[in-house]
């Protein structure tokens, strides 16, 4: 007896109020997702130079939000010397906010189906403020992403990749750890 994966949806579709229990977990994902990349902006701007570097000419001060319309989750991102602090949650007066149309775009993209690329060529991010920001802000967003997804991920969202000599491998990994304990400060 072979299962195929229509007629398990098409079950599941039958229970009550699947819609609402379906939008409500792609909200959930995409919230969490939206702490984790907030954090990871953090975490990576404390030690990786090629981030220091792109974020360098930023004045300080600087906020950068990412959201999805018409409702959120949002996040608030600002510099801070040379490294990049995670606001949290909401919109907090940004200088460039980069909004997905909707929760199934910002669903693909946190859930690796999808690059942020391919959504913004597609027409499911727009962008509010001065465009040069929101271009710094997706090369900052891809060096964040380097350092936070496996390569086989990695992959997937670019169509050529980053190489990681060693030494990045290692500071990935050491970011990697970093993550799970600001996490937990951040939730807590």
């Amino acid at each position: 007896m072979e299962v195929s994966l229509d007629s398990i949806m098409g079950k599941l579709r039958k229970i009550p109020y699947f819609p609402s229990i379906q939008t409500k977990t792609k909200y959930l994902v995409v919230d969490v997702s939206l702490t984790v990349i907030g954090t990871a902006f953090e975490e990576v701007s404390k030690s990786v130079t090629e981030l220091k570097s792109e974020i360098y000419d930023w004045n300080d001060g600087r906020r950068a939000a990412i959201g999805v319309l018409p409702k959120g989750p949002y996040i608030t991102l600002e510099k801070r010397g040379d490294q990049i602090h995670y606001l949290g949650k909401g919109l907090k007066s940004p200088d460039v906010t980069f909004f997905f149309k909707n929760l199934d775009s910002a669903f693909l993209v946190f859930t690796a189906q999808m690059s942020a690329h391919q959504a913004a060529s597609e027409c499911r991010v727009l962008v509010d403020g001065n465009n040069a920001y929101a271009m710094e802000l997706n090369r900052a967003l891809s060096i964040v992403e380097t350092y936070l997804f496996p390569s086989l991920i990695l992959n997937m969202l670019f169509k050529r990749p980053p190489k990681l000599d060693m030494d990045q491998q290692i500071l990935k990994g050491k970011i990697g750890l970093s993550l799970v304990p600001a996490l937990i400060k951040k939730i807590v």
